[in-house]
């Protein structure tokens, strides 16, 4: 889905000469998509005698059709790479597996396939994207080595908690940690790293390696951070001239996001309060 989705802005936007968000949409796909996520989540299948063949065939298929997308913006490269993996793929494609051109230069400006577009699986799995990524920021802020395995667990909403538990063991797979709560079941530990986003707080145990003084001051940053976000939500929301002229759903947008952010600060404020009482014992 997703790569139907950017096959499909990146042809509109080279259509109508918009290079340069042409290759925004396209570093952000090959680096935090392709890269980050595909490619690391990909190789347990890739190795497996039963899943490997399909998993090796759609590795190629999505390298192929981002090699064609990117080819416009960075010939020489493509073409290198191009000739390399034809040496270890040299048939593409899933419905109908053909032989690859020889050059990529010769090869077909990839299609949309409208059909395998799917917007919802696609916000699902950012969201994935947007947690799992809190979780890695919250053990580079610990400074915690890459191979610890921690714990942590993920405080949501039903709705989040259906999208993401399914997907538990590529949290451990990817960044060494394994959730063990979900939902209304993850309560803040005693000594934890907290992060939270709209809808989503995550409490990653850190028993073995805080910095009680560290994170004290970390969460006093993020909390001065925040509190400023809210003053100028609160601004904006009280300024008469923009509640009148705005569109009634964008100011709905805007006080829920204020509350959102008001439900983050407190618990910020709790995590504080607690590291604060352990460092104090």
């Amino acid at each position: 889905s997703r790569l139907n989705t950017v096959t499909q802005q990146v042809t509109d936007c080279l259509e109508h000469y918009r290079y340069s968000d042409a290759s925004r949409t396209l570093y952000s796909f090959a680096w935090d998509d392709f890269c980050s996520f595909y490619v690391e989540m990909a190789k347990a299948r890739l190795s497996d005698e039963t899943e490997g063949p399909q998993a090796r065939q759609l590795f190629a298929y999505a390298l192929d059709t981002l090699l064609r997308l990117l080819h416009p913006i960075m010939p020489f490269i493509t073409e290198e790479i191009w000739q390399r993996i034809g040496d270890v793929a040299p048939q593409r494609g899933l419905i109908e597996v053909a032989p690859a051109e020889s050059s990529i230069m010769r090869a077909a400006w990839p299609s949309s396939d409208a059909s395998l577009i799917a917007p919802e699986i696609e916000q699902q799995f950012a969201r994935f994207q947007e947690t799992l990524g809190a979780v890695r920021e919250l053990r580079s802020q610990q400074n915690i080595p890459p191979k610890a395995e921690l714990e942590f667990q993920l405080r949501c909403d039903a709705d989040t908690r259906r999208i993401l538990e399914p997907l538990a063991h590529y949290y451990t797979q990817l960044s060494n940690s394994t959730p063990t709560a979900w939902g209304e079941e993850a309560q803040p530990l005693p000594l934890c790293a907290t992060g939270s986003l709209p809808g989503v707080e995550i409490y990653l145990d850190i028993r073995e390696f805080i910095d009680v003084d560290a994170e004290v001051a970390r969460l006093e940053k993020q909390i001065g951070k925040q509190e400023g976000m809210i003053r100028g939500k609160e601004s904006k929301l009280n300024n008469a001239s923009f509640v009148d002229r705005a569109p009634t759903d964008v100011v709905e947008r805007e006080r829920e996001s204020l509350a959102q952010a008001r439900e983050q600060l407190e618990t910020l404020q709790n995590a504080l309060s607690t590291l604060r009482e352990l460092g104090s014992r």
